[in-house]
């Protein structure tokens, strides 16, 4: 062997002598042999079949998953995952950027290298936000992770992942709070001073969705997901307090784990009669949802939900600023949470035992 290694670093010199004397010396082309192709391990597809048995996933992740893997297949083939290199993610994320962000017509059918001539043909047109092409990028790197921790890599193979220190740099971000006039105008709204919810409202849903989000900061999905035995009145408490949990077996899911926490109910809302809402939901059982007309067992109906606030916003109370939409409540509550001297990890994760202090950014809302 060191024989063989010395032969080949003296034929390297002589190529560099020849190069150096301006002779033409084909580079040798770098391969690694193996004797089957079982040996290179799983593909992308197999990686991805597997990381979606792996455990039960919500319906959404699991299709915005599978579409960046489609369309990773689509620009450079099901490789395995050994042979995924950084060229290829770069290729992948700059094809990406030239994504039209609106397509219609024939575009819906469209290959992704496809798109890529086209918004090269057609740069004025918008294309996909940093966010979504960051999102399309670490939903491949997830799958070809979990397929390196699960065996679809030889572990006679030196991996690193290809996707690592790749994403692009994202724009500050597209949800912005709502101002405390925006604020006024959505509770000042017929749907909370009319008392006859539009259809789209899906009933008292429409009432207290943006009520409780305003004053808990929760996301939509955990505030729909809430059951009747979430809303806990100890009497060791000075406030009831929201239990937001998982419950995988109802569909109850939250964005990470540790998103399970417990928020104190304002007083506001107390006296908005959230509690008497619950009492009249407790007559169908601790288990019943709180909302169930948009709980989680009816996906669609969230999403229908949510896209009925958005024209609702826009179209009846006239906030036609699009970066302000439902989540712009969380934005606000963390952005009031600041302004109060909350330490962050109070306002992500509130203890049981600690009574909220009053804050005018969120208890003296004109008309609440």
């Amino acid at each position: 062997m060191g024989i063989a290694v010395l032969r080949s670093y003296v034929r390297a010199l002589q190529a560099i002598e020849k190069r150096n004397a301006g002779e033409p010396v084909e580079t040798p082309a770098f391969t690694v042999e193996h004797s089957s192709v079982a040996e290179l391990g799983g593909t992308l597809s197999a990686a991805a079949a597997g990381w979606e048995r792996y455990r039960v996933r919500p319906a959404r992740t699991v299709h915005e998953h599978q579409r960046s893997v489609a369309l990773f297949v689509q620009m450079h083939g099901d490789l395995h995952v050994t042979q995924i290199r950084r060229s290829h993610v770069r290729e992948f994320r700059e094809t990406l950027q030239s994504m039209p962000r609106h397509r219609e017509g024939e575009l819906l059918k469209a290959t992704l290298p496809d798109l890529k001539v086209w918004g090269q043909l057609h740069p004025e047109a918008a294309k996909i936000s940093p966010a979504t092409i960051n999102k399309q990028l670490g939903a491949v790197q997830a799958i070809v992770v979990w397929g390196n921790e699960n065996g679809l890599v030889p572990e006679d193979i030196m991996w690193s992942d290809p996707f690592s220190k790749m994403r692009v740099t994202e724009d500050d971000s597209e949800r912005a709070p709502f101002s405390l006039t925006e604020l006024q105008m959505i509770f000042s709204a017929p749907l909370f001073t009319g008392h006859k919810p539009p259809l789209g409202a899906k009933g008292v849903a429409g009432v207290w969705l943006p009520l409780l989000a305003l004053f808990t900061g929760a996301r939509q999905a955990e505030i729909a997901g809430l059951t009747v035995a979430d809303v806990i009145k100890a009497t060791d408490m000075e406030l009831p307090f929201l239990l937001i949990t998982e419950q995988l077996k109802r569909r109850k899911r939250l964005k990470t784990k540790s998103s399970q926490r417990a928020i104190p109910v304002h007083g506001r809302l107390v006296a908005l009669g959230f509690l008497e809402y619950v009492e009249t939901r407790r007559r169908s059982g601790e288990t019943a949802w709180l909302f169930p007309s948009v709980e989680p067992n009816q996906p669609s109906a969230l999403a229908a939900w949510s896209k009925w606030f958005g024209r609702y916003l826009r179209d009846t109370v006239g906030v036609s600023d699009s970066a302000k939409v439902f989540h712009s409540f969380r934005h606000g509550f963390k952005d009031a949470a600041r302004a109060g001297s909350v330490a962050q990890d109070a306002a992500d994760h509130p203890s049981l035992r600690t009574r909220p202090r009053h804050n005018h950014a969120l208890g003296s809302r004109r008309g609440l």
